[in-house]
């Protein structure tokens, strides 16, 4: 039984055609249960409100804010603003879905319960949008679909994630360190577990809805210990075939 689950959409007041996308989006697939969260829009916040959203932990060798634009602060920000959400809810799992969003098939009861059956770790996310690279053996599959361990991803138009994900997100990233998407850093120090949907059920509307996101940041191979020693891993991986992708 699906208990304490509940939808957020994301959306700035302005983009009106983006709202009616994703409304015209959940009316296709018989959704009408949903909340829409105001985004916080990075460009309106003022230099010294700014100073005191963004990281200035100094304990890690080079900043991972230092190349983020106000979009894609306002964008972390607005996720951070639903994880709050789900906790204050007591939600035990939550789909979180940008106002870009498009179906690109059904979203069926049976889905849903399979997606959240296969939330068996403490802190898990389960995306439904493309994975840039995952391990070829599923976790667990059905007639349709699988779920995979993910390595690497870099969209937040559509996930589902847990409660003690989202207190963890709120606990790691707030004050902002890093972009809403930098999955391969919430699992390295956050130790969230990152899986996904294969086929991924979600894409973005990039043509007709421009993104209001200008991604700009260059991480630089922040975090290098660790990061080098994650990549070093997956890269002996790949020799042996484990990986698979959805990139386009």
């Amino acid at each position: 039984m699906i208990k304490n689950f509940k939808i957020f959409i994301l959306n700035l007041k302005i983009d009106e055609k983006r709202r009616e996308n994703i409304i015209d989006q959940l009316k296709k697939q018989k959704i009408y249960d949903y909340e829409i969260i105001d985004a916080v829009d990075g460009n309106k916040i003022d230099s010294k409100e700014m100073e005191l959203l963004i990281s200035k932990n100094r304990k890690f060798i080079n900043p991972i804010n230092t190349n983020m634009s106000k979009s894609e602060i306002g964008c972390a920000l607005s996720h951070i603003k639903i994880y709050k959400k789900i906790i204050n809810y007591d939600l035990d799992f939550a789909l979180i879905l940008e106002d870009d969003a498009i179906f690109i098939n059904k979203f069926t009861e049976d889905l849903k319960k399979f997606i959240i059956k296969n939330f068996k770790y403490k802190k898990q996310i389960i995306l439904l949008s493309e994975l840039w690279e995952f391990y070829k053996k599923p976790l667990d599959k059905n007639n349709d679909y699988e779920i995979v361990d993910v390595t690497n991803a870099f969209f937040t138009h559509s996930y589902f994630i847990n409660k003690e994900a989202a207190k963890s997100l709120v606990s790691f990233n707030f004050p902002i360190k890093t972009v809403a998407d930098n999955f391969v850093i919430f699992k390295i120090y956050d130790g969230i577990k990152i899986t996904g949907l294969n086929p991924f059920l979600l894409k973005q509307e990039k043509v007709q809805l421009k993104s209001t996101i200008s991604f700009e940041t260059d991480l630089k191979q922040i975090f290098l210990f660790r990061r080098f020693i994650y990549k070093f891993k997956n890269k002996i991986l790949k020799k042996f075939n484990k990986f698979k992708s959805h990139k386009l």
